[in-house]
């Protein structure tokens, strides 16, 4: 199990190492109209929908190890479609293939985290390696992110190459892991498996954290989805035709965020302390409300600087409410909870993206329509966040 914590980290590094993240809507708008594009992220959101409960199920029925070795090929496979093909089929396929590799680490490598601690009786030690493990993943997504977004300037699929090449270091790592033991039951047949899980949910705490989980996922993904056409606004009159120079703007932007959201994870269990998990985790989820509306509103340099703290609230959240469920959940259904948890929350946003693309229809991507688009977002996250307010002190009694 030692080694488990030693190559873990290393993991989360090679997992995390999203060359694409920077440059994956300007590839796909550089080659399909903005309705296309939009879909193409409608549909990735949707296999991992499709993906992501049989892929816990599969780890807790299976094993931790094989759900990664499962989830590090699919990323190599990704990679090498992305950066070779150049159709909208190929980037469905493409899209399925990502959508694999998420959905299988989902919630599978935390659970991993925990089985090993547990087997080493330092299951309270989760929090703060969490924290730990998000601060190496947060400071790995920076730097792929310059690197990728760099490199994009000359060619937008040498950060797929790259990506492909980091899948194939997890997938040494997860080669080397060592099976966590059993401490409970084996996993119950599907059916079974998923009323355990929804059984665990009469408890409020678990009940309201699922919930805040779900409502993060969508919000924290909109300035995911939209800050690259938001930097290609600003900057379209700096294209020399030589160089591009917004690939290179959005991955100082994305390592800017990333390593923000970094320090910020090394914070996060003090935080939780400090101010109480109520109070930590509303203000995450009213920070990610303020950037939307911000962006929403204006298009100007100056936001560009709170775009970089996109990704604080889930560096701060996503520790803390690790926390707090592991202990709650029995290990027979740890992997399956958090992917309906995760499931839950991707297919709010795979609807909530359908919307959009619907509405946005074949029309090319301009600064009003995406204006309309985040603004009817943050209406949506302001309205949950109070729903989330009003609930959060009966359930956290």
């Amino acid at each position: 199990m030692q080694r488990n914590l030693r190559l873990y980290l290393v993991y989360q590094v090679a997992h995390n190492g999203y060359f694409w993240l920077p440059v994956f809507f300007l590839y796909f708008s550089s080659i399909l109209p903005a309705g296309e594009v939009l879909l193409l992220e409608a549909i990735y959101f949707f296999a991992v929908v499709v993906l992501e409960v049989p892929s816990g199920y599969f780890s807790d029925r299976i094993g931790r190890r094989l759900t990664l070795l499962i989830s590090a090929g699919a990323t190599v496979a990704a990679g090498a479609l992305f950066a070779l093909t150049a159709s909208f089929s190929a980037f469905v396929a493409g899209q399925a293939l990502l959508a694999v590799a998420m959905s299988f680490n989902s919630g599978t490598d935390s659970a991993l985290l925990y089985d090993s601690l547990d087997a080493l009786d330092r299951g309270g030690e989760i929090g703060e390696m969490e924290a730990r493990a998000h601060t190496w993943g947060f400071a790995a997504t920076a730097t792929a992110a310059l690197i990728g977004g760099a490199l994009a300037g000359w060619d937008l699929r040498l950060a797929y190459v790259l990506s492909g090449l980091s899948g194939l270091v997890a997938f040494g790592c997860a080669w080397q892991f060592v099976e966590p033991p059993r401490s409970g039951r084996r996993a119950l047949p599907p059916a079974g498996q998923l009323r355990a899980v929804l059984a665990r949910l009469r408890n409020p705490l678990l009940a309201w954290l699922f919930a805040f989980s779900v409502v993060l996922v969508v919000v924290a993904h909109v300035p995911y989805e939209f800050f690259q056409p938001y930097l290609a606004f600003l900057f379209a009159d700096r294209d020399t035709g030589v160089y591009a120079p917004t690939p290179l703007i959005a991955g100082l932007l994305v390592g800017a965020a990333t390593a923000t959201a970094a320090l910020a994870s090394t914070r996060a269990m003090a935080l939780d302390r400090r101010l109480g998990t109520r109070a930590a985790l509303l203000g995450a989820l009213a920070l990610e409300g303020f950037i939307i509306a911000v962006m929403g509103c204006l298009v100007h340099p100056l936001v560009i600087a709170l775009i970089a703290l996109r990704s604080v609230p889930v560096a701060v959240s996503g520790p803390i409410v690790n926390a707090r469920i592991h202990p709650r959940v029995q290990t027979e259904i740890r992997a399956t909870y958090l992917s309906v948890q995760s499931l839950a929350g991707r297919l709010a946003f795979s609807a909530a993206l359908a919307l959009a693309s619907s509405a946005v229809g074949g029309a090319v991507m301009n600064a009003p329509i995406m204006s309309d688009v985040l603004l009817a977002f943050a209406g949506a996250a302001a309205l949950c966040l109070a729903a989330l307010a009003v609930t959060s002190r009966c359930a956290m009694r």
